[in-house]
């Protein structure tokens, strides 16, 4: 846009102005907001992604404990579209009980045998129908295809991720209602520094510049602590949700273009304020002039 200029003469010292200073604070809690909902939004997706993609093309057969574990290794094999079927060890079954049991609680139970099933890719299996001819040789035998419970999960994450956006769309707006309300007061209270700067020839969109400069500093100031300050509490959270014993399904986690996108959320801030307050600014000016 020809004539935004940020003002970096700074006539008209709006740093020194106690009462925008506030704007740090407010920026900076509601960035806290955003990038924590926004964290967890992209941590639920990213596991659902890696949830999806490693249960993909597999199936988990349970055998009653007592049951033909043999048999039904035979139909499964029997199926062309079947590459692969072991049987799980009874320490690996073990594990995947014991945070929901206890460790020590195992040795007496009748736990059930899982068989670990790979699908080739691209052939066509008819799942049902396996079910079935598991069932009829194994009576009580069961066939998981995993999409059941990998449904309500991706729909949790696509859930968290509307209302995520929509947090950070309502977080964008309170922003630049406070930039632009802080930004009107100051206008009022410089309006003689302002009368001044265009008798000597100041063009309107050069002291919105100024305002507009003056915005962006206290917004990147109280954005950057405010997001900071939520991402500590992510890695803390995963840190000790981690060390937990009684979890027996993978932790949502961040990766390395999560926290990029959450690093870009105070200049996200500092644009929207420098917007916000340069709009004010050139709204107002032959209102109040």
């Amino acid at each position: 846009m020809r004539g935004f200029r940020l003002g970096l003469g700074g006539e008209l010292a709006l740093e020194r102005d106690r009462e925008r200073r506030w704007i740090a604070a407010v920026v900076g809690a509601l960035a806290f907001l955003a990038t924590l909902a926004l964290g967890l939004a992209l941590a639920l997706a990213g596991t659902a992604q890696r949830w999806q993609s490693s249960f993909e093309g597999t199936l988990t057969a349970e055998i009653p404990a007592g049951g033909d574990a043999a048999a039904a290794l035979r139909v499964l094999r029997a199926e062309p579209g079947v590459a692969r079927a072991e049987l799980l060890a009874r320490a690996k079954a073990e594990a995947l009980l014991a945070p929901w049991l206890g460790a020590g609680n195992l040795a007496d139970l009748p736990i059930p045998a899982l068989i670990d099933v790979k699908l080739r890719e691209k052939v066509r299996v008819d799942v049902p129908g396996l079910r079935t001819r598991l069932a009829a040789a194994v009576p009580g035998a069961t066939l998981d295809d995993h999409s059941g419970w990998l449904a309500g999960f991706l729909a949790l994450a696509r859930a968290a991720t509307i209302v995520a956006s929509i947090v950070v769309v309502a977080v964008a707006l309170a922003a630049a209602s406070c930039v632009a309300f802080a930004t009107r007061a100051g206008l009022a209270m410089h309006r003689e520094a302002v009368d001044l700067l265009h008798l000597v020839g100041a063009e309107d969109r050069y002291i919105a510049g100024q305002f507009a400069h003056a915005a962006m500093r206290l917004a990147f100031a109280g954005a950057s602590a405010g997001a900071l300050g939520a991402a500590a509490v992510l890695a803390v959270a995963h840190s000790v949700a981690s060390t937990a014993q009684s979890l027996a399904v993978p932790l949502p986690a961040l990766g390395a273009w999560d926290w990029a996108a959450l690093a870009a959320v105070p200049l996200a801030a500092t644009v929207v304020a420098a917007a916000a307050a340069y709009a004010t600014v050139m709204r107002n000016l032959g209102r109040i002039l």
